[in-house]
């Protein structure tokens, strides 16, 4: 196998995927393993904000069900950029990659103190990358689907040309 084999495909808007990609690994790492010190006042600040903003929302909810919820969320990024990244026919590597990095990141905080891993958060995680990888691929579904009516209306529109300069 070569090393061009190994590589993305060249295509428009490539590199941004990559950067969201790279971008959802860094916010969640940060998030997961940084010390509790350094993150709580964060996580408390966008609480706050959370209620604000989402209150119908969340003011029914309990602590677990947000925390379950935005651990969630947290992971939407990720499994949208890396079925976007991969082929149509790999999308599906995309949660089973959300679910790998969630169980690393599990593991690598019970070496943390203060850190907590939660079994309960890999599902979560897991199925946060399984809703950003459905909803890419619903996307990437639906922009085929545009481009094969455009294509259609295209050809469509030259054959009827064609009929009318032959009369």
């Amino acid at each position: 196998m070569t090393t061009s084999s190994l590589q993305l495909p060249a295509r428009s808007g490539t590199g941004i995927r990559v950067f969201v990609m790279l971008a959802s690994v860094a916010t969640i790492l940060t998030l997961t393993l940084a010390p509790r010190a350094l993150v709580g006042p964060a996580r408390g600040l966008f609480m706050r904000f959370a209620h604000l903003v989402a209150n119908p929302v969340v003011e029914p909810m309990t602590y677990a069900q947000v925390e379950s919820t935005l651990n969630a969320l947290m992971f939407v990024p990720l499994g949208a950029a890396l079925a976007i990244l991969l082929s149509p026919r790999l999308w599906v590597l995309a949660p089973m990659i959300g679910f790998v990095l969630s169980i690393a990141v599990e593991t690598l905080q019970s070496r943390i103190p203060g850190r907590v891993p939660d079994l309960g958060d890999v599902v979560w995680n897991s199925l946060g990358a399984l809703a950003g990888a459905i909803v890419a691929g619903v996307l990437r579904l639906v922009a085929l689907g545009l481009r094969r009516l455009r294509t259609r209306a295209v050809v469509t529109r030259g054959t009827d040309a064609a009929r009318v300069t032959r009369r």
